[in-house]
């Protein structure tokens, strides 16, 4: 059960958003660049590109003659840094509307390059509604690290603290040692990293939803 004495942190890859479609806006982003230099068009190849039955950086390489190619560092900032074409699902659309209107808070704290993951809170439309972001480039720890989450410990001392997110691997071991209440979000098919629920108990959620709609808000 949320109400307003509750504090709700999300995770951000996988669970505010499907990070495919960061992928996928990388790729085509990359396209473009290339596209306006060579007039050479790849988007044909994307798809199986997302699908992992081609390389997508193996894919420029075939395509682009030597004098063409540029360093894969040089592409690799291109997909890091550009501004994404992202958004929320309805149900998460949903449930943040729903939580707002009553007055009932929440934070992120993702891993992940700083630039890269502002860029896509911004692109969600989540900057100004979030209350807290931490990234872990900015403050030098990623999962399943204390620190980010000890973060937020110290200053909601008097609120019931969630975190929702979708990486078994690490992304609820922190939260469950600090006495939090841990959310996975299933997998929908579309997760870029796969969950395995065969782990050690401080690594499980304590809840495992479908949809964040079947969250009870009060």
């Amino acid at each position: 059960m949320i109400n307003n004495n509750t504090h709700i942190v999300f995770d951000l890859d996988d669970t505010l958003y499907k990070e495919i479609e960061f992928v996928k806006s990388a790729y085509l982003y990359i396209n473009s660049y290339i596209k306006s230099r060579y007039s050479i068009d790849l988007s044909k190849s994307i798809k199986k590109c997302l699908e992992n039955e081609i390389n997508f950086f193996d894919l420029i390489n075939s395509k682009l003659n030597q004098n063409q190619i540029f360093p894969i560092e040089k592409y690799l900032e291109l997909y890091r840094f550009h501004y994404p074409k992202i958004k929320l699902s309805d149900d998460t659309t949903f449930f943040l509307d729903k939580i707002l209107s009553h007055n009932i808070d929440f934070s992120i704290i993702t891993d992940g390059r700083s630039v890269s993951q502002r860029n896509k809170i911004t692109a969600l439309g989540l900057r100004h509604l979030a209350k807290n972001i931490i990234i872990s480039e900015e403050t030098g720890f990623e999962k399943p690290h204390l620190n980010n989450f000890e973060i937020l410990n110290r200053i909601y001392t008097d609120k019931k603290l969630i975190y929702i997110a979708d990486n078994t691997s690490k992304d609820f071991l922190a939260p469950n040692i600090l006495k939090w209440n841990t959310i996975c979000l299933l997998d929908n098919g579309q997760n870029i990293h796969k969950q395995n629920f065969d782990l050690e108990f401080n690594y499980l959620p304590k809840l495992k939803i479908t949809n964040l709609k079947e969250l009870i808000v009060l």
